[in-house]
């Protein structure tokens, strides 16, 4: 169970915290839900999200990545020999989505590491490109409260990871 102020991770949503714990009226039930505020603003306002407490497991949710897990999420990202160009784009953007909807922070590294690697050859796909961003965006996010910096450091420490990998497939980007 989360309590209120919790930073949690909804795959669907992205980043949110727990603004409160209340009983809703759904269809035709009351339901204990925990009211969720995303960390992403849609016209300056932050979308609030209803999740019946029985719905979290089903969904997903789950608290922020340890900030001992940050090294393994970077490891994942320096992993290089992918052959993602094998298969085609929608199979491709099947795969990420379901990796994108595991709600698995390694998961979303991999859609990254493996998106960021592809666009260095080839134009993505429209969907290819929304699935880069949303777990471009989870990894900022996430990493950023695991490790209680700025975004923009993580930012920095995640471009170094591909702008090296350009240069040569020697990994140094552990600045996370």
């Amino acid at each position: 169970m989360f309590k209120v102020g919790d930073v949690v991770v909804y795959p669907i949503h992205g980043v949110a915290r727990i603004v409160n714990i209340s009983k809703e009226k759904i269809g035709d039930s009351d339901q204990l839900c925990y009211i969720l505020e995303t960390e992403i603003k849609t016209a300056n306002e932050k979308p609030v999200i209803k999740l019946p407490v029985d719905k979290v497991e089903s969904n997903r949710v789950r608290k922020i990545v340890d900030e001992n897990e940050v090294p393994e999420i970077i490891e994942v990202l320096q992993k290089r020999g992918m052959k993602t160009d094998s298969q085609t784009w929608n199979r491709r953007h099947r795969e990420y989505q379901e990796k994108m909807r595991s709600g698995s922070i390694f998961q979303a590294a991999e859609v990254y590491r493996d998106l960021s690697l592809l666009k260095e050859t080839k134009d993505l796909s429209h969907g290819e490109r929304r699935l880069f961003d949303q777990a471009h965006n989870l990894l900022i996010k996430e990493l950023s409260i695991a490790k209680r910096t700025e975004e923009k450091e993580i930012e920095r420490a995640l471009n170094k990871i591909f702008q090296h990998s350009r240069k040569s497939d020697d990994t140094e980007g552990k600045d996370c």
